[in-house]
């Protein structure tokens, strides 16, 4: 059973967890704007790449999905990690592909970008609507001065 997140504090930990499966997964020794992960390294090891990045493409789309993220982010992460999962079985020009191709960390930007756009209300949908804070939103969502995703984690 996948339990969602209750709280800013929990929102903020699956961030971090999102952060660091990036930086492992693509970015352990960077030079300049280029760098190599675990990913990357472990698409030579047959059957290792694929492993990899399927467990760490599930942690990701596992804390979408306690981000409570739309629906079509969580299908956009999924297919990312397809073609990351993918692109490493094909022999030679696959994993050459596999170390260039930063599938994991383009799906952990997707979901933090995501994450930024929406606005997290602590509380049951019941008692966030009596608050000024979400009125106040709601009226400016309404007026098109802001186009935000609102989520209660009650």
């Amino acid at each position: 059973m996948v339990i969602f997140a209750k709280s800013h504090v929990e929102l903020h930990n699956i961030r971090a967890n999102v952060e660091r499966v990036k930086k492992l997964s693509d970015n352990v020794v960077g030079v300049g704007p280029f760098g190599v992960g675990l990913d990357g390294l472990l698409t030579w090891i047959p059957g290792a790449g694929e492993l990899y990045s399927l467990g760490a493409g599930g942690l990701i789309v596992l804390d979408a999905v306690r981000a409570r993220a739309a629906p079509m982010i969580i299908i956009q992460i999924c297919a990312i990690i397809l073609i990351d999962t993918v692109a490493g079985s094909i022999p030679v020009a696959g994993k050459a592909a596999d170390v260039l191709f930063t599938g994991h960390k383009w799906s952990a930007d997707m979901l933090t970008k995501h994450m930024d756009d929406t606005i997290y209300f602590e509380g049951t949908r019941k008692e966030v609507q009596a608050t000024q804070e979400y009125r106040d939103l709601l009226a400016r969502i309404q007026a098109g001065k802001e186009k935000r995703r609102v989520v209660f984690l009650g």
